[in-house]
């Protein structure tokens, strides 16, 4: 019996920490337009916790691999990560040469190197479930990536490990991470109307500069709100999304990884001839996480909640 109160006051501490690291590690950042209750900040800081207890919810699969069960959505939280123009502003020729086509040169249109050729289909699918998660009174979470000039000194401070990789440099480009820099066009999230429908009163906003969206205002706002489960989405599939999905897994929450509601860069692809959504989908399904289409989550949500009116 002390071992069990022993472990309560451990965790309600632990949680009473979380909270109060949210206002510590994580920058003011809010737009005018959104809930101020509901910005929870820039943050670099991945969330660490007791992982959430574990209620064994089996995926079984069908012979093969040929399909597999799913889990509820009860408490789930859908997240959108990182739905933004580094990843919208694509060439009209998905080549090499023109995705690599650099800031400099004569013909240079605003383009981005980590364009997703599938970033319009992927949001209409976010947009499909966030409508619904809305209706059914779940929380959604906007993510964004975005590196900042926290001292006034004109040169990003939290880009972290990122401002080591310099991978476009000999193309032209100036530093790859540059793409989230808040002073450059591309870090800037697409909105309605062309992009994600956004609900600036209701939806969560939280800004990040690591892979993982799971940050500690976010940690800390998903153990307020008693969410078991996270339905991931959004950009790109091999980095932000698969490193999120991981994350969540190991701090005890179930995963969703949906695989048309997320995609990778173009030149990625074409560069190693591997389909980032086949393959990441396929090895998180077999340990880490519910694979699904957005119609099949859509369908859950509507069994689980006894939605039988048109959406």
């Amino acid at each position: 019996y002390q071992r069990r109160v022993h472990g309560e006051m451990c965790r309600s501490t632990l949680l009473f920490v979380a909270f109060a690291l949210t206002q510590a590690l994580a920058w003011d950042v809010c737009p005018s337009n959104w809930n101020r209750a509901n910005c929870l900040g820039s943050s670099g800081s991945v969330g660490f916790a007791e992982p959430t207890p574990y209620l064994k919810s089996p995926i079984s699969w069908k012979s093969g691999m040929s399909g597999h069960s799913h889990y509820s959505l009860k408490n789930a939280a859908l997240f959108v990560i990182d739905p933004q123009m580094v990843y919208s502003a694509c060439p009209d020729d998905l080549t090499v040469e023109s995705l690599l086509n650099p800031p400099s040169a004569s013909d240079f249109k605003g383009q981005s190197p980590l364009c997703c050729e599938k970033f319009f289909s992927a949001v209409a699918n976010q947009n499909k479930i966030a409508a619904v998660m809305r209706k059914v009174g779940l929380p959604v979470f906007v993510h964004l990536h975005v590196y900042r000039d926290l001292d006034g000194d004109g040169a990003v401070d939290n880009c972290n490990r990122m401002c080591d990789f310099d991978v476009l440099g000999w193309q032209g480009w100036p530093e790859a991470w540059n793409l989230w820099n808040e002073a450059l066009p591309w870090h800037a999230p697409v909105f309605s109307p062309d992009g994600f429908a956004a609900d600036t009163q209701r939806d969560f906003l939280a800004e990040k500069s690591v892979f993982s969206a799971m940050t500690i205002p976010v940690l800390a706002k998903l153990k307020q709100l008693k969410v078991d489960t996270i339905i991931i989405t959004g950009f790109m599939t091999q980095y932000c999304s698969v490193t999120t999905a991981r994350h969540a897994h190991d701090l005890g929450f179930k995963v969703v990884f949906v695989k048309d509601a997320n995609d990778g860069p173009k030149l990625l692809q074409l560069l190693s001839t591997v389909d980032e959504n086949e393959i990441i989908p396929f090895y998180l399904g077999v340990p880490v996480a519910d694979v699904a289409n957005t119609d099949e989550v859509i369908e859950i949500l509507r069994d689980d909640f006894g939605i039988h009116d048109e959406l």
